[in-house]
């Protein structure tokens, strides 16, 4: 570096120091505000309080923080290491909070920045109990309000306008409009979970009717891809797998056809109360449709314990145990995924935190009392008999309230019924005969699809913003509880369910309402002083740039190189070898990639619970075994290895490469074209230079590799 221009340097930093001040204070109250106080609120507050509290410790204003508790130093400014809230509510097994799950990975990290920080806490800011009783904004009726009266060329739909005034209240500055190849690219990944081909790219480059954009959403509504891709979140929403799980993992050979259910159903655009009645009673509901049957895969789409259920002997108290688990899996995965309620932390006890009594849950146990998981025959769309794992009826098992959950102390019976919180809606059903096992799981379905249950549209209106924009307007879309995250914009919230409703619940409407709106169409663009306040863009303030999960980037893979195999439905590929002697034994390294198997999409492959298929898992494919209502995102260097390496992504890069040379012999234009078919648009300059020549001396399969491996490929702006 010149002389003149170490002393410019010299010059900026003494004269920076303020502007860099100000800046570091406005991003540690962000911080505090936006990361830190909700969690403290929700989660640490109500024991950490007043005159008695837990441990001596307060955390409802600084200088109780800073003084600790009867441990030591729970918070020490610049060192986390030293503070003992840090270590609390870290590791696999944290130590608190006591009560409820342990805090998200992303809760302890904003706390440690934040004691890193300096641990930033205004004087006079005190914490209150979120916790504590009262209204909470998930059980109140809902309320459609009018869309904020801003005047704005930029509001394309109501959407736009509460977004926009949660960005002015908050001193926030929108994004501009991504380019329309990002937001191709984005809207086809979303929709359809595929990249767009290059000649609908240039098409749409070229398209300058104004509706061109909408008319790409209908196109991609309207592919029978749109039911894969958005079958596939719901299947991850209901842990759904192809084996049993538990010590036997046996594999479900006929779990398939709800998969298949499922994907029509959003193919078809299926009201979402009929999809709702269907999986939890369309065999009562619907006996003449066979697909109604297939539907109660739901119910029957957890895990299973083969040894409890068929080599336990009956009147043990191991086998009531397993009995008992595999209702509270039923009721867990009923209520979690149509009204994002708790319900099963009330098992042993009246739930700690919302108002949910144990008797509730053990109504709920009983409406599953009469039935098993097995195979079960229905008449296939070709007329012959087939056979779904799904519900098995029989004569309802008594239900009782054990205390504390313990099947060897029980109490009063259990009749069915469902949540005395949700107003309007019967706690006990009335049912002409409670002995009739379908009219039970029948009452449930209709509860939790009448109009006047306010959770279940809240639940699925969110989950369909979940997968649009990386996170819910709740981010805890299973948990509409206190223990929850609250609404980011309540009120676009209830006016996204209130005009569900009204739109006939098509979740078809649904999308388009939300990637028509200049809020879906931002750029992923950054802005420093928006940064400051809101780090996390929980209010919208550009479009956030996301990895491709497991699924999409394998398929892209497959479809980058022409190989991907858009066959629909039937059994699932088994991408392993395997064999059941006893205990069955699934092993992937066996699997030949050269096999026309691997080439179906990955929404049908055979899920397997136990042994999972290491290059999914290294995307941070979920585990079937758990309700998933938001995957993990990680970014690590196995991920970049599996991509560059894994046997049927190299495989794939060799097909890549024939497949543009057939497009060209000129080795530009094979760079041009490969650019292309990977990433919606032509290289720059310095990139085919550099591409081309990497090209000629390693061979083009090794440069297709590179571009497979490239952030452009595997995130979306």
């Amino acid at each position: 570096m010149r002389g003149r221009d170490i002393f410019a340097w010299i010059a900026v930093l003494l004269l920076a120091p303020p502007a860099r001040a100000h800046a570091a204070d406005d991003a540690a109250a962000a911080l505090f505000r936006q990361s830190v106080v909700p969690v403290l609120e929700r989660r640490c507050v109500s024991c950490h309080s007043g005159e008695h509290a837990k441990g001596g410790l307060g955390l409802e204003s600084r200088e109780k923080a800073l003084a600790g508790g009867d441990s030591g130093p729970a918070i020490v400014p610049d060192k986390p290491g030293e503070s003992l809230l840090v270590d609390h509510i870290s590791g696999e097994k944290p130590e608190m909070p006591k009560e409820g799950p342990p805090l998200a990975a992303a809760e302890v990290a904003a706390i440690r920045r934040w004691i890193e920080g300096g641990a930033y806490w205004p004087d006079g800011v005190k914490l209150v109990d979120k916790k504590a009783p009262g209204p909470w904004w998930s059980l109140e009726p809902l309320v459609r309000r009018p869309a904020p009266a801003i005047e704005s060329p930029w509001i394309r739909t109501p959407i736009d306008a509460f977004v926009l005034a949660k960005l002015d209240e908050h001193g926030l500055r929108r994004a501009p409009a991504a380019d329309r190849r990002t937001l191709l690219r984005r809207l086809s990944f979303d929709l359809v979970g595929l990249p767009p081909e290059p000649a609908e790219v240039e098409a749409f480059l070229s398209d300058e009717a104004p509706d061109a954009y909408e008319r790409q959403v209908d196109r991609l509504l309207a592919s029978p891809r749109y039911g894969e891709r958005w079958g596939r979140h719901w299947l991850d929403v209901v842990h759904y797998g192809e084996s049993h799980g538990y010590d036997k993992d046996k594999p479900r050979a006929n779990a398939w056809p709800y998969r298949d259910y499922v994907i029509a159903a959003f193919n078809s655009d299926k009201r979402y109360s009929r999809f709702v009645l269907e999986q939890l009673a369309g065999d009562v509901l619907f006996p003449d449709d066979p697909q109604a049957t297939v539907a109660t895969g739901f119910v029957a789409a957890g895990p299973w314990d083969f040894v409890g259920h068929t080599e336990l002997r009956e009147g043990t108290v191991d086998k009531a145990i397993a009995r008992s688990n595999d209702r509270d899996d039923m009721v867990m995965t009923a209520m979690s995924t149509f009204v994002s309620m708790t319900v099963h932390c009330a098992r042993c006890h009246n739930h700690k935190f919302d108002p949910i009594a144990q008797q509730d849950y053990y109504r709920l146990q009983a409406v599953f009392g009469g039935v098993d998981r097995a195979d079960r025959p229905y008449r296939g769309a070709d007329g012959t008999e087939k056979l779904v794992y799904a519900l098995k009826s029989i004569e309802p098992r008594p239900v009782y309230v054990l205390a504390r959950g313990d099947v060897k102390a029980p109490g009063e019976p259990a009749s069915p019924g469902a949540l005395e919180c949700v107003k309007g809606l019967p706690r006990e059903f009335a049912l002409a005969d409670a002995a009739n096992e379908g009219s039970r799981r029948a009452a449930l379905a209709r509860w939790i699809a009448d109009p006047a249950n306010v959770l279940a549209r809240r639940s699925i209106v969110n989950r369909v913003w979940h997968y649009h924009f990386g996170a819910g307007l709740v981010d805890t879309p299973n948990d509409f509880g206190r223990m929850g995250s609250p609404p980011s914009h309540p009120e676009l919230l209830d006016w996204l369910a209130v005009e569900f409703l009204e739109q006939g619940e098509s979740l078809k409407k649904l999308h388009k309402l939300i990637v028509t709106s200049n809020v879906y169409r931002q750029a992923s663009t950054g802005d420093a002083e928006n940064e400051k306040r809101d780090a996390g863009n929980r209010y919208l303030w550009r479009a956030n740039r996301r990895r491709l999960d497991a699924e999409a980037i394998r398929d892209a893979v497959l479809a980058t190189s022409g190989k991907l195999d858009l066959t629909m439905g039937g059994p699932s590929v088994r991408q392993f070898a395997f064999k059941d002697d006893h205990s069955p034994v699934y092993d992937y390294a066996r699997f030949d990639v050269d096999d026309p198997a691997a080439w179906r999409r990955s929404v049908y492959r055979f899920i397997v619970r136990s042994v999972p298929d290491p290059l999914m898992e290294c995307l941070d494919c979920p585990d079937p075994s758990l309700l998933a209502p938001k995957r993990n995102t990680t970014l690590t260097a196995l991920q970049a290895l599996a991509l560059m390496n894994n046997a049927l992504f190299v495989r794939q890069a060799e097909h890549f490469a024939a497949r543009v040379r057939e497009m060209s012999a000129d080795p530009a234009s094979q760079i041009d074209a490969a650019y292309r078919l990977a990433l919606a648009r032509p290289p720059r300059a310095e990139e085919a230079q550099w591409l081309t020549e990497y090209a000629a001396r390693h061979g083009l399969a090794n440069a297709c590799r590179l571009i497979f491996n490239s952030n452009e490929f595997v995130f979306v702006d």
